[in-house]
């Protein structure tokens, strides 16, 4: 298993008490800056295809299939963006391309700021994705005989 599949695993398989105590960690975020558009393409691209990648190892662990992380792109002119979800709570994280530059943003569920952020880097992808799944609370899973 990867390291991201181990911090599912831990969260699943912990006891309710346990999950308590459990702080979601925040993905560092920076104030949305406009950035060359090259740079912004290639930026939103490596989040995306993480994103993808962290939503398929976690939801090999989750298992159940009403536990399911999301992912859906979004298709605009002038924008790439994605959402990512889990049991009713969401983020959107896109970038906006207009003359020759782009503009990243972080919208969702526990990411309210006065001024627009984005994420650093993909490198914060886990903890975002690990966010929506403890903030959405234990995961159910159907005990079988």
């Amino acid at each position: 298993m990867t390291p991201f599949m181990l911090r599912v695993a831990e969260f699943v398989g912990a006891d309710e008490d346990d999950i308590a105590d459990l702080a979601a960690p925040m993905p560092h975020t920076r104030i949305s800056q406009k950035i060359a558009a090259s740079h912004g393409a290639d930026k939103q691209v490596a989040i995306r295809a993480l994103a993808e990648q962290l939503v398929c190892e976690a939801n090999a662990v989750l298992g159940h299939t009403s536990d399911q992380l999301t992912l859906v792109d979004e298709m605009l002119p002038s924008e790439l963006a994605f959402n990512v979800g889990f049991r009713g709570r969401a983020a959107r994280i896109s970038t906006t391309f207009a003359d020759g530059t782009a503009y990243g943003r972080l919208v969702g569920d526990g990411f309210d700021n006065e001024l627009p952020r984005e994420l650093d880097s993909a490198d914060d992808v886990p903890d975002l994705l690990m966010r929506l799944i403890i903030e959405s609370g234990t995961p159910h899973h159907p005990v079988h005989d």
